[in-house]
């Protein structure tokens, strides 16, 4: 074998080299692996209310996601802040943020949990379930079990379970996962093309909020 074609062979493994750290970087700036041993930095609960503004998520009718996640959010930073921690909404009005909006707020307060708040809008079913990334980081696991946990002790319609990844790919991330530095999850706390999962929110609204915040409290002070 001559020596130029040692020389474009040794320069494609480079190229390829390359090319496969921007994309690993690229596609989790901001995701350290967590310790399963994980110690908050600071007393800051990170509550980000889905969608808002310009951006309704998904909707029924007179109904948007971005309405019930708000309301919801606002209830659970008040009993966070009466359990003596620190809330911090992204958003506290109808107000449009990007996703990287969110997770930089997050972040920058050196956040010791970011819990994402949604309403599910696939067609076709019920109940609650909460996802984290792909990675399945134990403080991730135990962040969402315990939210789930508490939840289905209020009363849902049907535990759907913790998932990992995104609908589409298990080995995939929502943004809001794979770009925050702390344990994160996103409550999809029901169908809202769901009558019985709308009712039980609209009864269970409170109740929601105090075990969501609740869950938070229980691992901030294991």
């Amino acid at each position: 074998m001559n020596k130029k074609i040692l020389l474009i062979i040794g320069i494609i493994l480079v190229v390829g080299i390359i090319v496969a750290a921007v994309i690993y970087f690229a596609r989790s700036p901001e995701a350290p692996v967590l310790m399963d041993n994980y110690e908050p930095k600071t007393n800051i609960i990170c509550i980000d209310a889905g969608h808002g503004g310009s951006d309704p998520g998904a909707v029924n009718g007179d109904r948007q996601e971005k309405i019930d996640t708000l309301a919801l959010a606002l209830r659970v930073a008040s009993y966070i802040e009466k359990a003596g921690y620190t809330p911090l909404l992204t958003r506290s009005d109808d107000t449009y943020l990007s996703l990287g909006d969110r997770c930089a707020i997050a972040n920058d307060a050196d956040a010791a949990y970011f819990v994402s708040l949604h309403r599910n809008s696939a067609e076709g079913g019920k109940g609650t379930e909460v996802w984290i990334s792909s990675q399945k980081t134990a403080p991730e696991r135990h962040l969402a079990q315990e939210i789930l946990k508490a939840l289905d002790e209020v009363g849902v319609q049907a535990n759907r379970g913790v998932k990992a990844g995104t609908q589409g790919s298990s080995d995939g991330d929502y943004a809001v996962n794979r770009n925050t530095k702390m344990p994160s999850c996103i409550i999809e706390l029901g169908f809202i093309g769901n009558d019985e999962d709308n009712r039980l929110l609209d009864k269970h609204i409170d109740d929601y909020a105090k075990a969501i915040a609740d869950a938070i409290v229980k691992l901030m002070e294991k």
